[in-house]
């Protein structure tokens, strides 16, 4: 069966380590013959200069599949979302800020970064995205998406996480994305529920799409994808749940990738 739909990952997939396109993935994309979606963990605030570039017009997928919305020159068109209730916010960001005080903490609205102060963590996301956070206290007055921790001690990561799920929080995920990592959404939607919205607006099932991705938060979506692809610097645990894995993300492995699934296709009659 041939693929119809790609969707990938952007940060450790289609970007490489500073959160650059590079010229061979941006042309890759730009003159692919199948629709593409991109995938993230991030705001759609960080994913739009990657989608201008690539001119993109079909849905993309933000905060780890709790966003789902079309981009062009008039601004954002929602389709679907979802966002963590206002207390569970509080409880969260006052917890980590106690218990966990030298954590980055960042949290994140459709059209702002916020974070409580600037550190190492704020100072890398910057690097990566070209943005700047607002420094503030949470006031409840913004509707959330996503609560994101940067940790660059991995000990201490996985304590954080440990800790975060013996709270029982209701009606969140928790996930690592990347190394440094751990981000908070709304449980109600994944990358694989999200994309399955978009298959059903175009009569499409799982079977007919390439999936590529690198990390934690990208399995749902690469276990259901009739093409899975991993990127070669992704985690070994991602590659136990692909058919293909393809160069890593500074090498251009999306463009391979992109490659690969013509040569498929062209072979089914």
């Amino acid at each position: 069966m041939k693929i119809k739909h790609i969707f990938t990952d952007m940060d450790g997939t289609l970007l490489d380590s500073h959160g650059a396109l590079s010229d061979t993935n941006h042309w890759s994309i730009y003159y692919s013959e199948l629709p593409i979606t991109l995938v993230s963990a991030r705001s759609p605030l960080e994913m739009s200069d990657v989608i201008e570039k690539l001119q993109l017009s079909t849905p993309q997928i933000a905060f780890n599949g709790n966003l789902t919305f079309t981009q062009n020159q008039f601004g954002l068109q929602i389709l679907d979302k979802n966002t963590l209730n206002s207390e569970t916010v509080f409880q969260i960001l006052n917890y980590v800020s106690s218990e966990f005080p030298k954590v980055s903490l960042n949290w994140y609205s459709l059209a702002h970064w916020y974070t409580n102060k600037q550190d190492k963590g704020t100072f890398v996301q910057k690097a990566l995205t070209g943005l700047e956070p607002r420094i503030k206290t949470f006031d409840g007055q913004s509707e959330i998406y996503k609560i994101m921790m940067i940790v660059f001690d991995q000990n201490e990561l996985h304590q954080l996480q440990n800790q975060l799920n013996q709270l029982e929080i209701p009606n969140i995920a928790i996930q690592q994305s990347g190394q440094w990592y751990l981000e908070i959404t709304s449980d109600k939607r994944t990358k694989a529920n999200a994309v399955q919205s978009i298959l059903n607006d175009e009569a499409l099932d799982f079977t007919q799409i390439a999936a590529i991705g690198d990390g934690h938060n990208d399995i749902p979506l690469l276990k259901a994808a009739g093409l899975a692809i991993a990127v070669d610097n992704a985690n070994p645990e991602v590659k136990k749940h692909v058919k293909m894995v393809v160069a890593k993300n500074i090498e251009h492995g999306v463009a391979e990738a992109i490659s690969a699934i013509n040569t498929l296709n062209e072979q089914v009659i």
